[in-house]
């Protein structure tokens, strides 16, 4: 009986190691925000958009379990004007370590209790870009909560690509809509 147990412990084990099935067993929570990266000049992995069959998404610098380093700059609040960066900011440097990895979002309600449809819809996201709590793009919204602008360490954020928000929800993106609560898992990319 011993060996069998063994034996289970062993298979088990060679199976959650093996590529593309490690990840099934990975969940995080955490809050997505949408972005227009049509518009946004550059991102960190140069690219503005996921693979076919994903959406691009950035991750939070800080985030527990997703992020792909720290971005290199700091908080100063001089740069901001009002809610947003002075005209001239130039954002932080920020490691490329995550860019291309993809994770499956989830739908777990609207953040905060917000309500919102489509709860259990679920994409594909890819990283293209970095969400970093020392960009003045984001501490300078000092209106929304720090889990809203990549700034808590102790949630792990995406900003995913605005265009991805109707899959999740089932109705179309414009500002003021709620962030969500997502669940989030290591996936392989689509081919």
């Amino acid at each position: 009986m011993l060996g069998f147990l063994f034996f289970a412990i062993l298979a088990g084990f060679a199976l959650a190691t093996q590529p593309g099935l490690r990840y099934r067993f990975a969940q995080f929570s955490g809050v997505a925000t949408f972005n227009d990266y049509a518009a946004q000049t550059n991102t960190v992995c140069g690219p503005k958009a996921g693979v076919a069959g994903t959406f691009g998404a950035a991750a939070g610098d800080i985030s527990p379990q997703i992020s792909g380093g720290l971005c290199y700059s700091k908080i100063e609040m001089n740069n901001c004007v009002n809610e947003a960066p002075k005209i001239d900011y130039v954002g932080p440097a920020c490691p490329t370590i995550n860019c291309g990895l993809c994770y499956s979002v989830t739908n777990n309600g609207g953040y905060g209790g917000s309500p919102i449809g489509g709860m259990g819809n679920s994409i594909i996201v890819q990283i293209i870009d970095s969400c970093p709590s020392v960009s003045a793009w984001n501490y300078c919204k000092t209106m929304y909560p720090m889990e809203q602008r990549c700034g808590n360490p102790k949630v792990n954020q995406l900003d995913i690509d605005q265009s991805a928000y109707v899959a999740l929800t089932g109705v179309a993106f414009t500002w003021g809509v709620p962030s969500l609560d997502i669940g989030i898992a290591p996936v392989l990319c689509p081919p």
